[in-house]
């Protein structure tokens, strides 16, 4: 890589020091072939915790140049797998160093093109940025408290770390523009280990005795209405898998929907019963 990028991403590294919002996603993006043209330069604007980083010189590169090219291409839901555009080096706020391209992703192809075109086609970036990014898994909250046994027939109550459900956004820029990919929380599909399956829109409400209800929880819990298969004190594996809606638009007004991502996060817990007495007094 010419000195000159070398020189960009050793700023963009300091940059993402200075305390990005764990949040927030954000991708610093030096492609070789713009390294090596003339007025290649890096800045970064930082607003309400978010930092966006550009690197990049006039957008184009020659036609002999020999540089690869994406193709063109639409993303959709049910698109194919992302491409990797070569020499291209991202790094996320809350993580340390550049991120790594996922083993197994194919190199994008070169046009044909006789004519100067610009090196990222945004949908095909768009799909990179996807395949990179890293989304919190869930942090798995129950009443009773994990651990401690629920019984058949009372409720329970599920949730996950409230503060985690918000968007994640990815924001990869060159000087022709940006492409940014949003990842939003769409449901946790839970579930409980006895063959059911809880399906919530939100986070949950955690447990606390001013909002017990003998019913259970008012957005997302579960009653237990038999002993797992080894009797009582055995655990179930509760098991909340996390759907994200993922969307991608570029400054220029383009953009669409890509296909979904999701977490997964797994606890073992104890289901018991009560036994009640009855006595007879005479």
């Amino acid at each position: 890589m010419a000195g000159g990028a070398e020189r960009v991403l050793r700023q963009a590294r300091r940059w993402l020091a200075c305390g990005v919002s764990s949040g927030v996603a954000m991708l610093v993006l030096v492609p070789a072939a713009q390294a090596e043209t003339t007025g290649f330069d890096g800045h970064a604007s930082c607003a309400n915790a978010f930092c966006e980083v550009k690197a990049g010189g006039s957008g184009r590169v020659p036609p002999d140049s020999g540089a690869p090219r994406a193709e063109e291409g639409e993303v959709s839901g049910e698109s194919g797998p992302a491409c990797a555009i070569p020499d291209v080096e991202f790094a996320q706020s809350g993580a340390e160093g550049p991120l790594e391209i996922p083993l197994g992703l194919a190199e994008c192809a070169a046009t044909a093109s006789g004519t100067g075109a610009e090196v990222f086609d945004p949908a095909v970036l768009a799909e990179q940025a996807r395949a990179v990014m890293r989304l919190p898994e869930p942090d798995i909250g129950t009443a009773p408290a994990l651990g401690k046994p629920r019984f058949v027939n009372l409720p329970s109550w599920m949730w996950v770390e409230a503060q985690d459900w918000g968007p994640v956004s990815a924001t990869a820029s060159v000087s022709a523009g940006s492409v940014t990919v949003t990842a939003a929380p769409e449901r946790v599909v839970w579930d409980t280990g006895d063959g059911h399956e809880v399906v919530c829109t939100g986070p949950g409400t955690v447990f606390s005795e001013a909002v017990f209800r003998e019913e259970g929880s008012p957005d997302c819990g579960h009653t237990y209405t038999a002993l797992p298969a080894g009797g009582a004190g055995a655990t179930v594996d509760l098991v909340a898998v996390w759907e994200w809606a993922v969307s991608w638009s570029t400054t220029d007004g383009r953009g669409g929907g890509l296909e979904g991502l999701t977490t997964s996060s797994t606890v073992a817990v104890p289901v018991s019963e009560i036994h009640h007495v009855v006595t007879h007094i005479r």
